[in-house]
């Protein structure tokens, strides 16, 4: 859909100056932008009335990006404002007629937790004609130029008043293409958004039970039934990647994601723990946990120690260099039924985990003992991420909660419409979640306001209620571009974009996919089905 061309300049107070030359050009392209060289006035941690109007009657977000930028409250506010106005489009379905463009003026700026915007254009370095003519084709004035106009922006902060629509798809599509993701995951060759690009049959030699995998660098490690098994992702043809090796396995009741950490893969697969190789193979170790229980979660480490969790609440801790048993200790729960508890996670000194008796609970990680615990209103099951020192965990009493990992204190929490099931992903100081409700959340991970929010199904009129989700309990796979969750009561996978929650592809497998959880690694997701095969998706 095409955007009404008009812009909204943000800018710090101090920058005004070096604005000169944009609003120069501005004024000769005839460009309709509103541009105030004082920020005005704000209620509180709203905008005034003006300036939300404004806003909201542009299509255009220009944002001017130097090192006084991050401490621009103004300037965050603005961006807060229109990218709500992008998600209300969205719910609308009125399409992507909203841009967001960051200018980088300065090579000191340092580019935010996470930025929203459609396109960067990178002006350090470079002359002044380069990077304004990049911006001309940006907001789709190109030989158009016409003669310099007197400004109007002194008087009122309006440009003049003829608009320059944006209407040409190929300009959209441009803008997407130069879009550049904040994201510390090393640079990777583009691949078409859905595209299958590999598939590896028979990694699971039993019917609607996926194998359970993990990437690691440029490994993918796939646990069955009969065996741990690593491929070379450097290597990969239409048949799938490369195998690298081999160990057979015979699990009888429970196996578990393995866990590649440095040059160790650990996995838990009935009552016991075993360490590998991760580049001959060759087993390092088993131990067993001696508990009434089988494993049920991914193992985790502090280094020192590795730990595993069991569905009847008996918490280990085994040492990483052999194996020998350090700690055993229990975690309350109600039942000892497979969804009485979230996975365990751990930092150099705690370990979490959540119960369905409603407590989050912190235990040291050299000993065992207990730390503090935290009472919700709701069962816990959804498996947590310790990010500088947070902990991120959902409740069944639809909370999001973000909590000091130290002491369990509640630093923020945020309430969505159900019980929050999934394991947050947290990212770029951004935190990714799905809600029983039915929706996926994006949130500041430092105070918890929302970015945008994406239905995972049919979105029921003005009530906002979504009529077609079923659960995402697994967490989210961050990449790139997007972000991707498993339905798996649906067996729908679906991706949306990063910077606004749009929708970028859906997949709907031909059998369960139950407890697959999707992995994001350089522009690829991969995800282990029902079926018995392994697949790789471009992000």
């Amino acid at each position: 859909m095409a955007n009404n061309g008009r812009l909204f300049i943000s800018h710090a107070p101090e920058d005004t100056a070096r604005c000169a030359p944009l609003l120069t050009a501005l004024d000769a392209w005839t460009g309709d932008y509103y541009f105030a060289p004082q920020p005005e006035p704000t209620s509180g941690e709203q905008l005034g009335e003006r300036m939300l109007r404004e806003i909201g009657a542009r299509d255009i977000l220009l944002r001017v990006c130097t090192a006084a930028t991050p401490r621009s409250e103004q300037m965050r506010l603005e961006a807060n404002a229109f990218r709500a106005l992008q998600a209300q489009d969205q719910r609308q379905r009125k399409g992507e007629r909203r841009f967001l463009i960051n200018l980088i003026l300065d090579r000191d700026y340092t580019r935010e937790p996470f930025e929203a915007a459609t396109l960067f254009i990178d002006a350090t370095g470079r002359p002044r004609q380069e990077w304004l003519a990049e911006l001309a084709r940006a907001i789709g004035v190109t030989g158009r130029v016409g003669p310099r106009r007197v400004s109007r922006r002194a008087l009122a902060g309006y440009g003049a008043a003829s608009a320059v629509t944006l209407g040409a798809v190929a300009v959209a599509g441009e803008l997407y293409a130069t879009y550049h993701p904040v994201s510390a995951e090393a640079a990777s060759t583009p691949h078409p958004p859905g595209a299958t690009l590999w598939k590896l049959a028979h990694a699971s030699p039993l019917q609607d039970i996926p194998a359970a995998v993990e990437v690691s660098g440029g490994a993918l490690f796939s646990l069955a039934k009969d065996a741990l098994t690593a491929y070379d992702l450097t290597r990969v043809s239409s048949a799938g990647p490369a195998r690298l090796w081999s160990q057979p396995f015979n699990a009888q009741s429970t196996y578990c994601i393995p866990a590649a950490i440095g040059a160790v893969v650990y996995v838990g697969v009935d009552a016991t723990i075993s360490a590998f190789d991760a580049a001959t193979g060759a087993k390092r170790w088993t131990a067993a946990t001696h508990g009434v229980g089988d494993l049920l979660s991914r193992p985790t480490s502090s280094g020192a120690a590795i730990f595993a969790l069991d569905d009847a609440g008996g918490l280990y801790a085994v040492r990483a260099s052999d194996g020998a048993n350090l700690w055993h200790t229990q975690v309350n729960v109600t039942t000892g039924a497979l969804s009485s508890l979230s996975g365990q996670v751990s930092d150099n000194a705690r370990v979490y985990v959540g119960s369905n008796d409603h407590h989050i609970y912190a235990f040291n990680a050299s000993d065992g003992s207990p730390v503090w615990k935290l009472l919700t209103h709701g069962p816990v099951t959804s498996t947590g991420a310790v990010v500088n020192g947070v902990l991120y965990i959902g409740s069944q009493d639809n909370y999001l909660y973000a909590l000091s990992a130290a002491t369990g204190a509640v630093k923020w929490k945020y309430l969505t419409g159900d019980a929050v099931y999934s394991s947050p992903a947290v990212v770029d100081g951004v935190v990714y979640f799905a809600s029983g409700d039915g929706y996926l959340y994006t949130l500041d991970a430092e105070t918890g306001k929302p970015y945008w929010r994406a239905a995972l199904g049919d979105v029921l009129g003005a009530s906002g209620q979504v009529s077609t989700s079923g659960y995402v309990v697994t967490r989210p796979a961050v990449t790139g571009d997007s972000v991707t969750v498993i339905d798996d009561t649906q067996f729908i996978m679906r991706s949306f974009n990063r910077s606004d929650g749009a929708a970028r592809w859906t997949y709907k497998a031909k059998n369960q996919i139950r407890n697959a959880a999707p992995i994001g690694a350089h522009g690829v997701v991969i995800f282990s089905g029902g079926d018995q095969t392994i697949y790789a998706f471009g992000a």
